[in-house]
Parts: C-alpha cells; sequence; structure tokens
C-alpha cells in the first residue's frame, strides 16, 4: 500500500515532488511488482501529458509546465541489512532501468526510473565527451561510472553517469570527479541537494556536476555546470546551457560550449598544447537536445 509524501518526512525525500508515492520494502519480488507499476503510471502520464499537449499547440510541445505533477521517482522504507543484502551482495543482479539513493540513516530508497529520455541524453552526452577526449588520446584514461553505487559517507548513490581518471593521485579513491544527473520532475530544491551531496568533500567528493533538464513537455534542454567554490566550500552554477525548439522546428542555443575543465576532470595539470579543457562544442549539444527530443515524442515511446 503506498500513501503521497507528506510535510515532515526526512530531508531527502521533502525535496521531491508531492506526488512520489511512498512504500515499505517486503522483498524483492514486491519491489518489481511496484517498480512495473508505478513505471506503468509514470509513462502513461507522460504519454497523456504530450496527448494534452498536442491538443493545445498541434506540435507537442508547450510554452507552459504542466500543473499536474509527473515524477519518475519511488521511496521505500527499508533497514540497512535488508538493503545491503538485497541490493548491494555479491548475489544482488544490477537494475540499469533505476537509479538508487540510500540513507542509512533514515532507513530511506529513493528510487529514480530511468526512460528513454534520460538514456538517450545520458548516453548521447557521453559520447560527446569521449570524442573531446580522442581528439587528445585520451578516450580510454577515464573510468565510468554508469549507475554504480559511490559510498558517501555511509549513503549510497547512483549517478546517472560519471567519470574520474583511471590513474587518480594516491590520495583520491576510485570514484567519479565528474557527475552526470539527467531530470525530467526533479525539483530545484531536489537538485540543489544532489548537487551539494556529489561535491561535498566528506561525501560525493566530485569536482564537477553536470545537470541535464528536459521539459516534459516542450522542446527544451537546459545544461547547468556545477563546482565547488575553493573558497567557502559552497556548490556554484558556473555555467548554464539552453537548447529548444520552436513550432516551426528552429532550434536556440545560449550559453554554449559546455567547458569541464581539465584539471576538476583528470586531477592534475593538462600537457599543454595537446591537453586542454573539455570542450562539448554547440553541434554536440544540439544533438543531445534532439535526440532526447526524438526519444520524447516518438509515438512508439
Amino acid at each position: 500500500m503506498s500513501y503521497i509524501n507528506q510535510n515532515g518526512q526526512d530531508h531527502d525525500s521533502e525535496a521531491l515532488p508531492l506526488s512520489v508515492r511512498r512504500y515499505d520494502y517486503k522483498d524483492k519480488d514486491q519491489f518489481d511488482q511496484i517498480l512495473t507499476l508505478e513505471r506503468e503510471r509514470l509513462l502513461d502520464s507522460m504519454r497523456h501529458s504530450r496527448v494534452i499537449s498536442d491538443i493545445d499547440t498541434g506540435s507537442g510541445r508547450s510554452e507552459q509546465e504542466p500543473t499536474t505533477e509527473i515524477t519518475e521517482y519511488i521511496i521505500f522504507s527499508i533497514d540497512p541489512t535488508t538493503f545491503n543484502r538485497d541490493f548491494l551482495s555479491l548475489d544482488a543482479i544490477p537494475n540499469f532501468s533505476i537509479r538508487t539513493s540510500f540513507n542509512p540513516n533514515t532507513k530511506t530508497l529513493i528510487v529514480k526510473m530511468v526512460t528513454g529520455e534520460h538514456t538517450q541524453l545520458a548516453f548521447t552526452l557521453h559520447r560527446a565527451v569521449d570524442k573531446a577526449l580522442a581528439r587528445m588520446g585520451l578516450d580510454e584514461a577515464l573510468y565510468q561510472y554508469l549507475g554504480v553505487d559511490i559510498d558517501m559517507n555511509g549513503r549510497k548513490k547512483q549517478p546517472d553517469m560519471g567519470w574520474g581518471p583511471r590513474q587518480p593521485l594516491h590520495s583520491y579513491p576510485k570514484r567519479p570527479s565528474v557527475v552526470l544527473e539527467v531530470m525530467v520532475s526533479e525539483t530545484p530544491k531536489k537538485l540543489r541537494q544532489d548537487v551539494d551531496l556529489w561535491l561535498d568533500p566528506v561525501r560525493g567528493n566530485a569536482n564537477v556536476v553536470i545537470a541535464i533538464k528536459l521539459s516534459r513537455r516542450r522542446a527544451m534542454v537546459t545544461i547547468d555546470l556545477w563546482k565547488r567554490d575553493t573558497v567557502d566550500g559552497k556548490s556554484i552554477n558556473s555555467q548554464h546551457i539552453e537548447v529548444s525548439k520552436n513550432k516551426y522546428d528552429e532550434v536556440k542555443l545560449s550559453g554554449g560550449p559546455l567547458v569541464i575543465p581539465f584539471c576538476l576532470l583528470f586531477l592534475r595539470d593538462p600537457q599543454t598544447p595537446r591537453e586542454t579543457d573539455v570542450i562539448i562544442d554547440k553541434e554536440w549539444l544540439q544533438m543531445v537536445a534532439e535526440l532526447g527530443w526524438e526519444m520524447q515524442f516518438s509515438n512508439s515511446h
């Protein structure tokens, strides 16, 4: 039995949309059944949202976000022992259709259901990063962290994608130095919470967070790059990019290219002139958005 999240819940879930449903975890069979039910509910809501948008605009693209919340999140109450057994043990079967974040202190498991849009955006940006690195001969110099459980000082969280050097400094553990988060329904509060968590030197210990947000009803993608301010330690939004398409299929892009500082990704200074910052040009940024829109507005999705 599920119930809608109310005020007064733990800090993690308070940042999520109010429409997020909560369940008491019983076992993996129950988890899989709920996941199937909630995924179908999510896809039905997204399809309905697009139908309404078609009626409003005739193009599947609306200038206003819907007032009804659509969310790809589910929350489970689960104790740490059960979580470790069912999700982290050697016998656990990886589920690449979800991303999870577990807080043992609140016994809260937050599950994000990955849609086709999420996957397309993440892999297209990964390809762009890979191409940029190949020009410097560094395409084999990184580990990829797709849905990998990252230990955050007792907490466990999975990025949509992450990159980190294969040969980091001896004092730096194998974990992503740059993290990608892809969002559809995530609230600004939840985004900032995730960014702060990843950039916290004690918990996530990442240097950069790239956040891609896809509008639910119109052809709009925003890409933000966050870094940790070295002076006060706070997260700062150092780059904001928007890619949109109007009803005449004209694409507008502002704020590009996307620049990932070399030293923050590889944890060392570049060997000039061959090595430079990782630059994702406007052509690739437009491709990220276009492929996301194709997946989002496809009749077959």
